[in-house]
């Protein structure tokens, strides 16, 4: 019975050692770039300028500094957007939308409703309503007289 219970532990444990070892960092590796190409994925390479600075020992003693700038091409990951990033940026650009055209409807119905006060400011509006005032009156004062 012990037997049999060392011959599994063995076997489980170097298939388990095989395993992780078959998995390799260079592969894992390759297999990471291959999907990060397969969903969209790019490479840019920028030039970058780096100053570097070096110390050099003079004659006399005395350290100089010297300044060289150099240039490399520096790789860097362009990863596209998530679909959430996708759904994110056009619900923003829709309600950016919809919050201008509410804007545009208040200004429309302000300017709207200030010509229209513009309007019963106006002589004409006075008269009319000094007019309206005036048949009243004369129509109580004719059906008092006639009663």
């Amino acid at each position: 019975m012990k037997l049999i219970t060392l011959i599994i532990a063995t076997i489980i444990s170097t298939s388990l050692f095989v395993g992780v070892m078959s998995c390799s960092d260079a592969h894992k590796a390759q297999q990471g770039y291959k999907k990060f190409i397969k969903f969209g994925g790019k490479i840019k390479g920028d030039t970058v300028v780096v100053t570097v600075t070096d110390t050099v020992k003079g004659k006399d003693g005395k350290d100089s500094i010297v300044y060289r700038t150099v240039s490399t091409v520096c790789p860097e990951p362009v990863f596209p957007p998530t679909r959430y990033e996708v759904r994110y940026k056009w619900k923003t650009q829709h309600d950016s939308i919809d919050v201008v055209k509410t804007q545009i409807k208040y200004i429309y119905k302000t300017n709207k409703k200030e010509i229209k006060q513009e309007k019963k400011r106006g002589l004409a509006y006075n008269l009319r309503f000094i007019a309206i005032i005036a048949f009243l009156i004369l129509l109580i004062v004719l059906l008092f007289k006639w009663k």
